[in-house]
Formats: C-alpha cells, structure tokens, sequence
C-alpha cells in the first residue's frame, strides 16, 4: 500500500456506490467491489475492515456532500436577504439548475439504505436521519423568513411544508428510476416553487 491511499479509498467509494444503486447493498458482495475496483482482497480490508464499516463511510460521505450542495445554494441565495421570498424560490432554482442537467434519473442512497434498514446499525442509519432534520429546519428558516413579510393563502404546518421538499426529491428520484426515462426532478422542482409563488400573500401595512 503506497503512502497516499486516498486514491484507492475514493475509487472503492465510487464503485461501491455504483453497485448499490444497480443491486441493493444485501446484494452487492465484496467479490463484485473487488472486480470492479481492480484491487486486492487486502487493499479493500486495508481501507474497511468490515462491509458495514464501508457502509457507513459511505452514507458520510453522500451526507456531507447533500448538505455541501444545500449551503452553497443557502450561500449563493445570501444577496436577497432582503426579499425573503425571492431568496426561497431561487434556493429551490439552484437545484432546479443543478438537476437539468443530468443525463439520467439519478440514484438516492438514503432510499437505498431505508428499504434495506436490517443491514445497517443505528450510527450508519442515523446520517440520513441527521441530514433530513437539516433540511428540515433550513427549510423551515427560510419559510419563516417569508412568513415576516408575507401571510399565506390557506393555513399550512411548517415543519411539514419544509419536509415536503425532501419528500419532493426522493419522490422523483423513485419515479425517474421505476419510468426508466429522464430525470423527473427539475420538473417537480417548478412545482414546488409555483406553489409557493401562489401560496405567499404579501402583507398590507395599516396606516
């Protein structure tokens, strides 16, 4: 093993997550990683000593890299501050823009692990838990952020508003894959923001 085994380390993330997507991680063995990859039996357990120990090095990394997207949009959105629903509907086109450009239905792995909950321990399926209740009060701040401003047309739940995003992406993800078309996700995406262009009210000021 050479002194920088990163390359290998990310090559075995990268392959192990395609094979989780194409067959289940109950149905993906070690023997197909290792055909995959190209390494040796000892270069896998070098890096992960047990398939749950790449399991879960797995769901961190999907996990950092979900809420690294989430703070860029919450970054890139920071100028309209000021117009809170503004800021709201272009966090939701950064990933409208985001997703357009994919070639093929993409492939969630939280949906990959929650259908499979019995081959994972708590600490592996608590990521994904973890990573949804971030979404969940991001959320839930920028739909605050409007309701300063604005009142809504119908009375709505907040918490359940901003999970609805989270439902409206893994909810597309499934029904890409299972039409085996494109990418269903932008156009749901537009949606959600039509509904909350249609939802908010701006508020009269009383002289």
């Amino acid at each position: 093993m050479g002194r920088d085994g990163k390359p290998t380390y990310d090559k075995i993330l990268a392959e192990s997550k395609a094979l989780l997507f194409e067959n289940g991680f109950s149905g993906t063995s070690i023997d197909q990683i290792l055909q995959r990859t190209g390494i040796t039996k000892g270069a896998f357990f070098y890096h992960f000593k047990t398939k749950s120990a790449l399991a879960k090095a797995l769901i961190e990394e999907y996990a950092k890299e979900d809420i690294l997207h989430m703070n860029e949009a919450l970054k890139k959105t920071k100028y309209l501050e000021g117009d809170a629903l503004e800021r709201l509907l272009q966090f939701i086109q950064e990933f409208v823009d985001m997703m357009s450009g994919l070639s093929e239905p993409y492939s969630c792995l939280y949906a990959t692990y929650t259908y499979e909950p019995s081959q994972f321990d708590e600490e592996t399926l608590r990521h994904i838990s973890e990573t949804i209740l971030t979404w969940r009060k991001t959320m839930e701040q920028l739909i605050r952020d409007v309701l300063q401003d604005y009142d809504t047309k119908i009375e709505i739940d907040i918490q359940s508003l901003a999970d609805h995003t989270v439902v409206i992406f893994e909810g597309a993800f499934v029904v890409s894959k299972a039409l085996k078309g494109r990418d269903l996700t932008t156009d749901h995406l537009k949606h959600l923001k039509n509904y909350f262009q249609l939802l908010f009210i701006r508020k009269t000021t009383k002289d």
